[in-house]
């Protein structure tokens, strides 16, 4: 028997042995509001008087200079989100609003400006599409697991320290985030009710009458009363990724040109420069793609990600530039009048690329790999000589007792999920370091191809 996941450029075929397998390894999980965890907690009060938790996680042990000041300001104000009554420092309010525009429920967290006497609900019943006005932003989305369709909250929390900890991947940063389930029960009325799409109306359906019973300790708390999961923050000025977005599963991904480039047995011997010294952009281009490619395989690899290529595939445009001998680069503000006052401070000689975003990041540790059964980190033949440095510190770090129960106090994995992690590192390190001076080149870095430093962005 098999069971088809809908998705947004169509489905990902999986075993019901795979799904059995996925439900008996979320049974172990468990959340207890009581069981002391993260750097630093946020309370906040429901409606009903529930106290919920906003939980920034403890860094990874024994590294707390992989994460950036950024990261941190970005944690706390996640951590400081108020659901019910919240504003922003500009005084926009805050308004939950349910995803019902792509496979898995999930709320977005909207900034607006509320007009007089209107009402949260009211607002969201109005505006649960995926466009919205330009006055109306999200600013981050809150998952929880599915137990049956491949969302997965441990993953979300695993993406963003992963990213950290390999200094790649671009991945915004995540908390973990309780949510009083009563409050939660009409939202997922409104998603059910306004879904789009059978998939999503299935899985609004499926969330809502477990708020019901608040039995599965995959998503509900210990004593039934909330849900928990990740806050995420959205990242502002995505788009899809050019032509890789539009592919159809990972063998097409495979298949395409840009893969190719990445698979490719010639050494990467590019002139970035022309004889004036400036940037040539396609030659730029190439490079970072090549280094974000192999930097996503090897992250999905390690994370088992099983919906990476069904349009998950994400971009942001950056101006990149040379100061001084340092490699500096700076993203492109997507709003148009913001966009043409940043031109005017960025140098004339800079030149705009794509470089990836690695967002919806919840179908990993549940079932599956594209990564290696489509054998795509066997066939990397190029990667940037910091990550793969950094691989090899990060198979070294799981090998301690502290880090395996930090990721499970912490990024709430379960025993199996970290076995799964630690597992797939070790398989990581074993092909890619077989093929290390023979046909892998640790060559896709923009400032070794350049012979300069990494600048501040």
């Amino acid at each position: 028997m098999i069971w088809q996941k809908g998705t947004r450029c169509g489905t990902i075929v999986v075993s019901a042995i795979a799904i059995v397998s996925f439900a008996g390894e979320l049974a172990c999980a468990d959340f207890d509001v009581n069981t002391p965890r993260g750097q630093e907690t946020v309370s906040h009060t429901s409606p009903n008087g529930t106290v919920e938790l906003a939980i920034r996680s403890a860094p990874f042990p024994g590294h707390p200079e992989i994460y950036s000041q950024k990261d941190i300001d970005k944690e706390k104000e996640l951590a400081g989100i108020d659901f019910y009554n919240g504003k922003t420092k500009d005084g926009l309010d805050i308004v939950l609003i349910p995803k019902t525009y792509s496979t898995s429920p999930g709320i977005n967290i909207h900034t607006v400006n509320l007009p007089a006497g209107a009402s949260h609900l009211g607002y969201a019943q109005s505006h649960t599409g995926k466009s919205h006005s330009g006055d109306d932003k999200v600013i981050a989305k809150y998952k929880q697991t599915i137990p049956t369709h491949f969302t997965y909250s441990p993953s979300i929390l695993g993406y963003y320290h992963l990213s950290r900890f390999l200094n790649t991947g671009h991945v915004e940063p995540a908390i973990v985030r309780t949510m009083d389930a009563a409050a939660h029960k009409p939202l997922a009325d409104l998603g059910k009710a306004k879904a789009i799409g059978s998939n999503n109306r299935q899985q609004w359906a499926e969330l809502r009458a477990l708020d019901d019973s608040r039995s599965n300790p995959a998503l509900y708390t210990k004593d039934g009363k909330q849900l928990y999961g990740a806050l995420q923050a959205n990242p502002t000025g995505e788009e899809s990724y050019p032509h890789l977005s539009d592919l159809q599963g990972a063998g097409a991904f495979a298949a395409s040109a840009g893969f190719g480039k990445v698979a490719s047995s010639a050494p990467l011997r590019l002139n970035c420069k022309d004889d004036s010294g400036r940037l040539i952009q396609a030659a730029v281009q190439q490079i970072v793609q090549t280094k974000d490619l192999s930097d996503m395989v090897l992250m999905d690899f390690i994370m088992s990600q099983a919906d990476r290529f069904s349009g998950n595939m994400h971009s942001e445009k950056i101006y990149v530039w040379l100061d001084n001998g340092a490699l500096k680069t700076k993203a492109k503000k997507s709003d148009l009048a913001k966009a043409a006052e940043q031109s005017q401070e960025i140098p004339s000689d800079a030149v705009v690329i794509n470089r990836m975003i690695m967002k919806d990041n919840d179908a990993g540790l549940v079932s599956g790999n594209s990564a290696r059964s489509y054998h795509l980190l066997d066939r990397v033949s190029h990667m940037d000589p910091k990550t793969y440095n950094r691989l090899l510190d990060l198979q070294k770090e799981l090998q301690k007792p502290e880090v395996a129960q930090w990721y499970q106090t912490e990024l709430l994995f379960t025993p199996g999920n970290f076995n799964t992690l630690k597992s797939n590192v070790d398989e990581a390190v074993r092909i890619l370091s077989a093929r290390k001076d023979k046909s892998l080149f640790l060559d896709a870095s923009l400032t070794s191809a350049l012979g300069v430093e990494e600048g501040t962005q």
